[in-house]
């Protein structure tokens, strides 16, 4: 396999982990791990795409894998304009690609503060800002992300940093952060909210929710993603969009915080008002 196939390379990351525990794993727990996030599948479409970069290249992987996108309620985008896109984090990957191939047929420069992780593959680089989404950022992270905010470039967000998980029988994100609605505000920036379809197998609910009940922070079914991700070949994610909400919406009458509350139970409703 050539060397641009093997961009997911876990024996890698676990190789360059901090961590002594990753370092330790047994080779055969290495090849399960490989075999459960599909690393030859992810790589063969990686391959198979690697001449393109950003969008486009989004746009071929999800061309390969038959995943269409379907946009409703496309005229509440304005031609023109500075904004933050922002949606529910329905399945993971996908949805990240499928939001960022929507935002790119309206604009053609656009960047998501994404997971990190993401970093690991070359052909994102011009549409992620890999930061860290479960504690602190760098200084200079930090620096970029104000750059990218007070730029012209259309930002996409995923407010809750985390994919939707099940609470009480119903799937959706946990707490929205507030730091949308603090950008918005700092660099007059009005907001798109999106809803996005979508949902993950019911083992990865129940990982999950067997990981809250042992008390375990680390999230543990979030190694069961690619999975899910190649379960959503020939699929077709909905992505409905509403109303710009102008900046100065978010006055002192509430938190950034409520807020961030009030877009989110938002985003959640536009399935039913399109409908």
């Amino acid at each position: 396999m050539e060397e641009v196939a093997k961009v997911i390379d876990i024996r890698k990351v676990i190789r360059n982990s901090k961590s002594g525990f990753f370092k330790s794993l047994p080779g055969f727990l290495i090849n399960a791990i490989e075999r459960l996030i599909h690393q030859d599948e992810m790589n063969a479409t990686i391959y198979k795409c690697h001449e393109k970069s950003g969008v486009p290249f989004i746009n071929d992987v999800l061309e390969d894998w038959n995943v269409k996108i379907d946009i409703r309620k496309s005229e509440n985008i304005p031609a023109s304009g500075r904004y933050i896109f922002v949606a529910n984090h329905s399945v993971g990957a996908l949805d990240s690609l499928a939001f960022l191939s929507m935002i790119y047929r309206f604009y053609p420069d656009v960047i998501s503060p994404s997971n990190e992780l993401f970093n690991y593959i070359p052909n994102l680089h011009p549409v992620i800002l890999g930061i860290n989404v479960f504690g602190k950022n760098t200084r200079e992270t930090t620096e970029k992300l104000n750059l990218l905010f007070e730029s012209d470039t259309q930002v996409m967000i995923f407010p809750s940093g985390e994919v939707s998980r099940r609470k009480n029988g119903t799937i959706s994100d946990p707490l929205w952060q507030k730091t949308f609605i603090t950008k918005a505000v700092q660099y007059k920036r009005d907001v798109i909210p999106v809803h996005i379809s979508g949902r993950n197998s019911n083992l990865f609910y129940n990982v999950a929710d067997l990981r809250k009940l042992l008390g375990i922070k680390m999230y543990i079914e979030t190694i069961l993603l690619p999975r899910e991700m190649a379960k959503q070949r020939n699929s077709t994610i909905t992505l409905t969009v509403g109303q710009v909400i102008p900046y100065k919406t978010f006055t002192n009458e509430m938190t950034h915080q409520e807020w961030a509350r009030y877009v989110k139970e938002l985003v959640y409703s536009l399935p039913v008002k399109s409908n």
